[in-house]
């Protein structure tokens, strides 16, 4: 199973601090960290990384004459890079020993590379709110305990930015709830039965007023398990819409439904999931600017996409 191990072991949830980071693009010739040199001398990886860079130097493009969101950007590119190498087992601090997932690092690197690149081009639909949006990692444990939590939260860094209290107090809530659940269900595990936790979050940018984040858990609770789980923040009203409210049409039920029989038709034995509960969950739903996305739990773990089109409500 693909997870991102903590890379400092706690005893308490506690947030992660950013700290010092490789830049998105770098002479190879003076490449020193084995991060570095995994780049260089892997093709497909160097390729992505040089891919990611030019998302975030386009990020600082966008944000030419917003010069506190450079700052912004800049801190949390750092933050990015860093939690890349802990969840890649490239820590110092976590030890070399620290495992990915990932038989090969490699593919571990550029797996969250990848990611950062899809969340960068995300973040500019609106800049100035995307380069304010940051990722707090909360840990719990250590990998192979008997309770090992890992989550991300993002949240608007500048607390004047208007909806920043709102949003980091509903995602904050958010969180909160997921972990407390999978703590209290892991509570009554027999002993030396792993209970781990990893939940990732990747923001997407509406509208000004509209943040959608798309969470993603794994993990173990004796046997694996995964599950998707969004959140989308009205910034203006300071509440979470509903599917309804957001779609504006009472159509929307029958189109995600239509949508969805035309995803599964290769395997008929999934087609009833369609007409089941989670189109209808808000849970299943993120936002983004051009589409909506409902991300359901298959039959076999597998986790599956229904995109059908989306145009954000006119207020």
């Amino acid at each position: 199973m693909a997870r991102l191990p903590a890379a400092a072991f706690c005893l308490a949830l506690v947030p992660a601090f950013a700290g010092p980071a490789v830049a998105a693009s770098f002479d190879c010739g003076k490449a020193g960290s084995a991060v570095e040199k995994s780049i260089c001398s892997t093709p497909a990886l160097d390729a992505a990384d040089v891919a990611m860079g030019a998302g975030y130097k386009a990020l600082l493009g966008d944000l030419a004459a917003d010069e506190a969101g450079r700052s912004f950007a800049r801190a949390e590119q750092r933050a990015w890079t860093l939690r890349r190498n802990r969840a890649c087992g490239f820590d110092a601090k976590a030890g070399s020993n620290a495992g990915s997932g990932y038989d090969d690092p490699a593919d571990c690197l550029q797996a969250e590379t990848e990611r950062r690149t899809r969340q960068l081009a995300a973040l500019r639909a609106d800049p100035a709110l995307g380069a304010r949006l940051l990722t707090v990692l909360l840990t719990e444990g250590r990998p192979g305990s008997s309770l090992h939590i890992q989550a991300e939260r993002p949240e608007i860094a500048d607390p004047a930015h208007p909806g920043a209290v709102a949003f980091n107090d509903t995602v904050r809530r958010f969180v909160d709830g997921e972990i407390r659940r999978f703590r209290e269900s892991s509570a009554d595990l027999p002993d030396r039965i792993e209970a781990e936790l990893i939940l990732t979050a990747d923001s997407y940018v509406v509208t000004p007023a509209l943040l959608s984040v798309q969470f993603r858990g794994e993990g173990v609770q004796g046997n694996g398990f995964r599950y998707a789980a969004a959140l989308t923040v009205d910034l203006v009203r300071g509440d979470v819409p509903t599917p309804a409210r957001m779609f504006g049409a009472e159509s929307w039920l029958t189109v995600a439904i239509a949508a969805c029989r035309r995803e599964l038709a290769a395997d008929p034995d999934l087609v009833p999931e369609c007409d089941g509960p989670d189109l209808r969950d808000p849970r299943s739903w993120r936002f983004e600017p051009d589409r909506a996305v409902a991300t359901l739990l298959l039959p076999g773990k597998e986790l599956r996409e229904i995109a059908i089109p989306f145009h954000p409500p006119t207020r």
